[in-house]
């Protein structure tokens, strides 16, 4: 009986470390509440980093492996809702998604897992209207760099300007 009692403990103490894990439960929660009247789904946080929580870690939501908002100018966070996002691996694989009306896109591992560096590219009423100057090196999470406001330390957010055009 001392046994079985004795896996049992090693078994719960196991299972609650892989599930407890300080760092990311940390990041999660600076995350701060969801917007009022958002609810969780693909329309949620917009802007904010979207694999802190979708790593594909145990009890995550689902995996995503490149995820991100777009949205129509730097001034302002404006959804570019309808934007081609084109993805190309190091590997020359390509995945495209396209943004919903919170400017949120993503791709799961199952569709596309990149090889680092990953060129982007994003097409907005039928031309190419933000192409990044350089590689995406190590993230699929666009917000991890592209952080506001926009400083000596990051672009601020992902934008295709867009003249004339009304959302």
């Amino acid at each position: 009986m001392r046994t079985l009692l004795f896996i049992a403990a090693c078994l719960a103490a196991t299972l609650a470390s892989l599930s407890c894990d300080p760092v990311h439960d940390s990041a999660v929660d600076a995350l701060g509440a969801e917007a009022p009247g958002v609810s969780k789904g693909p329309k949620h946080r917009p802007g904010q980093p979207c694999i802190t929580c979708h790593d594909g870690s145990l009890g995550s939501p689902q995996h995503f492996s490149v995820a991100g908002t777009i949205f129509l100018n730097q001034e302002d966070l404006t959804p570019a809702n309808g934007a081609t996002v084109t993805l190309i691996s190091a590997d020359n694989n390509t995945a495209q998604a396209v943004t919903n009306s919170a400017g949120n896109f993503y791709v799961t591992p199952q569709q596309f897992t990149p090889a680092y560096p990953m060129k982007v590219t994003v097409d907005y009423t039928g031309r190419v209207r933000a192409k990044m100057t350089s590689h995406v090196g190590r993230d699929g999470s666009c917000a991890d760099c592209h952080t506001d406001p926009a400083g000596p330390t990051s672009a601020g957010h992902v934008f295709v300007p867009v003249d004339g055009v009304t959302p």
